[in-house]
């Protein structure tokens, strides 16, 4: 086996874990919690797809990424996780389409004991972007196997939407019924636009991070 699919093979196992469980539902806070979590609100979509996070700037080749998986028709996203810094650093659609999105994203901070709400993060303005660059690369055709990034650098984050006063209220009232009475917990989390460079292994694979 060649040097470059072995390298391939590695960032495809290391970038791939299993997606992370992404329900309200299964968020169990208190003050006292050691973790936190994040609380994001999403425009329903028919198709699966994920969110790829790093964490306190940690990205590239074997590095750990934080995963949120989302299941067709859901609204609100949530996943428990250690305090510290998180960057969206990419989504993907069936495992094969992703985009990198180093050229603007955002980061936030996750706080012991709170739940950081984001806003409503436009995945559709997302997956739309990235579904036209598969159809103008004729990469259509569902595939299993090893594969990486369609995009570097095409694609940007939209705008964040209610990050106002009614959105968080919104946020508490479904964190309150949904996410086992933690409404209390919820805060507008300060979010942070950035960029951030990508990295190379040879020149077989272009790592995003």
């Amino acid at each position: 086996m060649r040097l470059a699919h072995l390298l391939a093979l590695a960032a495809f196992l290391v970038g791939h874990p299993a997606l992370a469980e992404s329900n309200p539902a299964k968020v169990r806070l208190t003050e006292r919690s050691g973790k936190g979590a994040v609380l994001i609100r999403v425009p329903p979509q028919p198709v699966p797809y994920a969110l790829q996070f790093s964490k306190n700037g940690s990205s590239g080749f074997l590095s750990r990424v934080y995963l949120m998986g989302v299941k067709p028709g859901t609204a609100w996203i949530a996943r428990t996780l250690g305090p510290g810094r998180y960057r969206l650093d990419s989504m993907w659609q069936q495992g094969h389409w992703s985009a990198c999105l180093e050229g603007g994203t955002f980061e936030f901070e996750v706080k012991p004991g709170r739940i950081a709400y984001i806003g409503t993060l436009p995945t559709d303005l997302i997956l739309t972007d990235l579904q036209r660059q598969a159809v103008a690369a004729g990469k259509t055709t569902q595939t299993v196997g090893v594969s990486y990034y369609l995009s570097h650098n095409k694609t940007v984050v939209p705008p964040l939407g209610d990050r106002d006063e009614a959105g968080t209220g919104a946020a508490k009232s479904f964190a309150e019924q949904g996410m086992n009475g933690s409404g209390e917990l919820v805060e507008l989390a300060p979010v942070r636009d950035v960029t951030f460079g990508t990295s190379k292994s040879g020149k077989a694979i272009k790592v995003c991070g």
